[in-house]
């Protein structure tokens, strides 16, 4: 009896031992998928939260660069603006020369004239004051010499009345010139003026985008050179290719030229190099503010040459323009497609002021705009990249520029 009392509630322990058990793991699996769903949750909301900061940053970079472009667009006109006042201004400033010439020849005449009148009323004076018509009838010896006299007076007298008449002309004429020439000086000290607030508005806009640049985190040349492998790639690839086939074709026709004349001098003709210094030539003047190579932000796949003033761009070498156009990281910006020595080459102008060329071929050395800061730049300068082959977005084909001029 005691066994089975004994063995009764050892199966009731065993029994509420094994629900104690079953319950706490119960209580544990739902606080373990209580914690995973929490945190679940948290990386959702995290998730979410990063989310929506990306889009936040791609707003503000889109407003950014909207921006960037309207102070370029301004800056731009500005320049225009500023070139056609200095033009107007350098034309008034010769018309006030030309106007004080003139004045000067007038006042030598009106001057020869009042010497004359001074000697013909000194000559009256010492003559005893003028002759009247009475003295010359009186004088006369005889009738011919008497019409002789009349005709000679009436000649004195129709020269003092043209010398008196030109001599008033050319005094109205001289204050005309000296009005013209006040009007000329108010005219350019106006435009001098305007020429100042232009400046001073230009500087702001430049002040402006300065402050742009600034908020920016990342670096400068990495961030606009991540924006524009997106930018129009797939026109500017298609572009390439038909630029290419043109410039192959004229540089068969460069190289059959020389041939010839070569021929015709009965010597072999001279080839460029296709590497080394010497195959294209430094686009333009100035300090190269950055050079080509791993930077803080990244690689910097080309060099910046940096100069004040208004500094030209040139055409590195013969070539086809691919595109000439304007985008918000690299502005004003020219790529030009070229055949040395039968390779492709790949050149890039960007942030000038203004683009010369729009398209169709350019020789060596050709004008192809000003240095400017359009885009995404801080600071005048000329971004200029070489790729050997074609350019591409990634920039796999990029070399240093520096060791090529």
């Amino acid at each position: 009896m005691k066994r089975k009392v004994f063995g009764t509630v050892l199966s009731l322990s065993l029994a509420l031992s094994a629900f104690s058990v079953y319950n706490s793991e119960s209580v544990v699996r739902a606080e373990s998928l209580s914690s995973i769903k929490k945190k679940q949750q948290e990386n959702a909301k995290k998730a979410e939260q990063s989310k929506s900061k990306l889009q936040e940053n791609k707003s503000s970079q889109a407003a950014l660069e909207k921006e960037i472009t309207r102070i370029d667009t301004l800056t731009s006109e500005t320049d225009t603006k500023i070139t056609k006042k200095q033009a107007d201004i350098g034309e008034t400033k010769k018309e006030i020369t030309v106007l004080k010439e003139e004045i000067i020849e007038v006042e030598k005449r009106i001057a020869k004239r009042d010497q004359l009148l001074k000697e013909r009323v000194n000559s009256m004076y010492e003559s005893g004051g003028a002759v009247s018509y009475l003295e010359v009838v009186l004088g006369s010896k005889d009738f011919g010499d008497f019409l002789d006299r009349v005709l000679a007076l009436n000649m004195i007298a129709e020269q003092d009345r043209q010398l008196l008449e030109e001599q008033k002309k050319d005094k109205e004429l001289l204050e005309e010139k000296m009005a013209a020439v006040e009007n000329k000086l108010s005219s350019l000290q106006k435009a001098m003026q305007d020429l100042q607030k232009l400046q001073q508005n230009l500087k702001a806009q430049m002040a402006e985008k300065d402050r742009l640049m600034e908020s920016l985190e990342e670096e400068e040349e990495h961030i606009h050179e991540e924006m524009h492998k997106i930018e129009n790639e797939g026109a500017i690839l298609k572009a390439q290719e038909e630029a290419f086939r043109a410039e192959q074709a004229r540089a068969a026709a460069r190289e059959k030229a020389a041939r010839e004349a070569a021929a015709s001098r009965g010597s072999a003709p001279s080839m460029g190099p296709v590497s080394g210094n010497g195959m294209i030539i430094k686009p333009a003047a100035g300090y190269v503010s950055s050079g080509y190579g791993m930077r803080e932000g990244g690689m910097h796949q080309g060099v910046d040459i940096a100069k004040g003033g208004t500094v030209p761009i040139y055409a590195a070498a013969d070539g086809t323009v691919i595109k000439s156009e304007y985008s918000p990281s690299y502005g004003n910006v020219i790529y030009i497609s070229h055949s040395i020595g039968g390779q492709q080459w790949t050149t890039v102008y960007a942030h000038l002021s203004s683009r010369a060329v729009q398209g169709g071929s350019v020789s060596k050395g050709q004008f192809l705009g000003n240095m400017g800061n359009t885009g995404a730049s801080h600071g005048q300068h000329l971004h200029f990249e070489l790729h050997k082959g074609p350019w591409n977005a990634g920039k796999t084909n990029a070399v240093n520029p520096a060791a090529y001029w």
